[in-house]
């Protein structure tokens, strides 16, 4: 790997929005609470919001890295949470 230079992301295993993100940490504390989505355009803001913001991580491959799953992820992040 001496040759690979440059810049790489690493995020979580598949992707969601704000809203999918939401509901997930909802569904994993067990709280029965709606999660509306809501459109960019409802949501002003001073800065242009790029309509994609995902991490493009296909260049990983080269190191046969396995990105982590992001539900199991926040269940980790809960779990310590709760230990507060």
């Amino acid at each position: 790997f001496r040759s690979a230079r440059g810049i790489y992301h690493l995020s979580a295993a598949d992707s969601c929005s704000w809203c999918e993100f939401a509901r997930e940490i909802f569904r994993q504390a067990g709280k029965d609470i709606i999660v509306e989505d809501i459109p960019t355009t409802a949501y002003p803001t001073p800065a242009t919001r790029p309509a994609n913001s995902r991490l493009d991580c296909s260049d990983l491959a080269a190191f046969n890295l396995e990105q982590p799953d992001w539900k199991r992820g926040l269940a980790d992040v809960l779990a310590e949470l709760e230990k507060l």
